[in-house]
Formats: structure tokens, sequence, C-alpha cells
């Protein structure tokens, strides 16, 4: 809708801490997913109509520059053949479902969401 929410109401009803969604809010600001308002009738808004907003771009904005999936950063015993190159192998796996997750997340806007609400 064209009207403004504010974190405290969408923190209610999401059932979450304000702070939470107000470090959200500041990410998809930060990416003009939504535009903000200050003020005592301020609030939020998408910054652009729903069927110009992917879920690729929720993510992206949402966890910066952190993939879905992160490797482990346990020290390399020398004497192991697979500690020596697990980090290598696990990159590999790593990209992949990064790879495909947003390729997934770029084929659905937030109005395909939205046709699926009743």
């Amino acid at each position: 809708k064209d009207e403004l929410s504010n974190s405290d109401g969408l923190a209610k009803t999401l059932k979450t801490n304000s702070t939470f969604v107000r470090k959200l809010v500041s990410q998809l600001v930060s990416s003009n997913l939504i535009v903000s308002f200050r003020g005592k009738n301020g609030g939020i808004k998408l910054a652009r109509p729903m069927d110009q907003i992917t879920l690729k771009d929720i993510y992206l904005a949402s966890i910066g520059e952190k993939p879905l999936i992160a490797c482990h950063s346990k020290p390399v015993i020398k004497a192991c053949p697979v500690s020596c190159c697990i980090q290598a192998v696990l990159e590999d796996v790593v990209e992949g479902i990064e790879l495909t997750t947003q390729t997934y997340l770029a084929q659905t806007t937030l109005c395909d969401l939205m046709k699926r609400v009743k």
C-alpha cells in the first residue's frame, strides 16, 4: 500500500524486537528498496513498485557481504590431506550454493509473493 508503516508497528506485527526491524529497515533504505520519512507522521514505504523489487534485491540488502553459508576457519593440520584442501573444496561448494540461491531469488518479485497472499 501507499500508506506509511513504522518500525514499532512492524515489530509488533512480526512479533520481534523493534531494534531488529530498525536495523533491517536501515539496510533496505541504504539499498534504495524503501524510503524513510522522519517526523511525527513519518514512516517507511517501498521505494519502487513491488514488481520491480526481487527477493534477490532484498537478500543482498540484508546480508551485506556475508554469504549464505560461511566456510569454516579452523587451522590446517598439515599431516592431513583433507585438512589441507578442505577450504578450497568448500569454497567452491559455497560459491555454487550462493550463485544458485541468487539466481532463484532473482526470479521472484514482491508482487509474485503478494499474489499468493489471500
